[in-house]
């Protein structure tokens, strides 16, 4: 299993919508063991596993990510470090441009 960063046509329960976007973050391991911690400790709220990202909180999200990038360079080291720091990395790049309108949420599971 794994956790990602997605985005749908409609509301996630709608039946009809569709998916329109799936980013992977982690190993679902790999999350628990690092992501969890690094979590906890930077007290994260928004870039966590079962959220929804509104467009409003596009900027705090990003803050977010760059926390967490810097802890992963304080606290990590060889492959750890790269995996993560590169994941964080690649959401920085890509959340900017997930929100195609104002009204779109991102889910994280």
């Amino acid at each position: 299993m794994s956790v990602g960063l997605y985005r749908y046509s409609g509301e996630l329960d709608d039946r009809e919508s569709e998916l329109t976007l799936s980013e992977n973050i982690s190993t679902q391991d790999f999350y628990d063991e690092h992501w969890e911690r690094a979590i906890h400790e930077l007290g994260i709220l928004i870039i966590q596993d079962g959220s929804e990202i509104a467009f409003h909180q596009l900027g705090d999200a990003l803050d977010e990510l760059e926390r967490l990038r810097e802890w992963a360079i304080q606290r990590l080291e060889g492959a750890d470090l790269e995996y993560m720091k590169g994941r964080v990395e690649h959401l920085q790049r890509i959340l900017p441009n997930a929100f195609d309108s104002e009204e779109v949420i991102l889910y994280i599971f």
